[in-house]
């Protein structure tokens, strides 16, 4: 969810709102002994708290059965927004911006938790598509990560092989004697080492998921190191260790898009459950104050 214009006219008519509420508390405030949520007006406050959290929870119906044509699910999220902003200056003042009772002190925390968590997943979903779209010019739908990581590394085996070939000594009656009179190396040394570096480090790199700490999620190491390579070898093989520097990049990308695509959805893992917990304590509040 991008903020853009279309979320103005209720940005507009929140800040409305809550200027609207501090206009009747302030008065209030100040003419009351004891302001809280016993009072008349502290009811009303605590009434439209608890009915935008209800509407704001109900984002969640929605999304579960996406079949019930009730609005748009455009609208349905800017109204979570920013109703669920909302919510928090009407608990202040059905609270009088006091915490009386363990119970209240909770629901005052929890209720700055999830709006804060909100604003910060708002944030997210605004700003981390641009970003993905920018540094992650392989982009790719998510799910088909692990699948294109295990094709990954069968091409780059494919190219290290080529390697491998093209750096072998000839074979054939009278190879080694057109080696000797060319003056070509034999880089059978090389090969080997190479074999064992390809094997050892990039096939690990390219099967592990994410590769948090390896040297290969440095682009600049592994441009050295590919270099080294380059400078070691017989231009002949220069082709396919770009090409395998190359799928090394593709997988650094595709790791970058998986820590992306977790921060641009694990915020929910807050602020959800702490959402469910806020209302459900709501309800218990509010039926315990109708009651006593």
């Amino acid at each position: 969810m991008r903020i853009d214009e279309t979320h103005k006219p209720w940005m507009i008519a929140t800040v409305v709102a809550m200027v609207a509420g501090a206009a009747v508390y302030i008065p209030y405030a100040l003419r009351t002994a004891t302001p809280g949520g016993g009072t008349a007006i502290g009811l009303i406050f605590g009434s439209v708290a608890l009915g935008l959290m209800l509407f704001a929870a109900m984002l969640s119906v929605r999304k579960r059965f996406p079949i019930w044509r009730i609005g748009r699910a455009k609208i349905w999220m800017r109204a979570h927004l920013w109703l669920g902003f909302l919510a928090l200056p009407m608990v202040l003042f059905h609270a009088a911006f006091h915490a009386r009772g363990a119970l209240t002190a909770v629901l005052m925390v929890l209720m700055v938790v999830v709006v804060a968590s909100g604003v910060f997943g708002a944030w997210l979903q605004h700003t981390l598509p641009t970003r993905i779209f920018r540094e992650v010019p392989f982009e790719t739908i998510y799910d088909q990560i692990p699948v294109i990581c295990g094709q990954l590394v069968a091409e780059a085996e494919g190219h290290a092989s080529d390697v491998t070939q093209r750096l072998a000594p000839a074979t054939g009656a009278g190879a080694t004697v057109v080696d000797t009179l060319m003056d070509l190396p034999t880089m059978e040394n090389e090969t080997e080492a190479f074999g064992r570096f390809f094997a050892e480090s990039v096939v690990p790199y390219l099967r592990q998921k994410g590769a948090r700490g390896s040297r290969f999620a440095n682009r600049d190491w592994v441009h050295g190191r590919f270099e080294d390579l380059r400078r070691e070898f017989l231009p002949a093989a220069w082709e396919p260790l770009t090409a395998i520097e190359e799928i090394c990049e593709e997988k650094r990308e595709l790791d970058h898009q998986r820590v992306l695509h977790m921060w641009l959805h694990g915020w929910l893992l807050v602020h959800l459950p702490i959402s469910a917990a806020l209302v459900l304590l709501a309800i218990v509040h509010a039926i315990g104050a109708l009651r006593y």
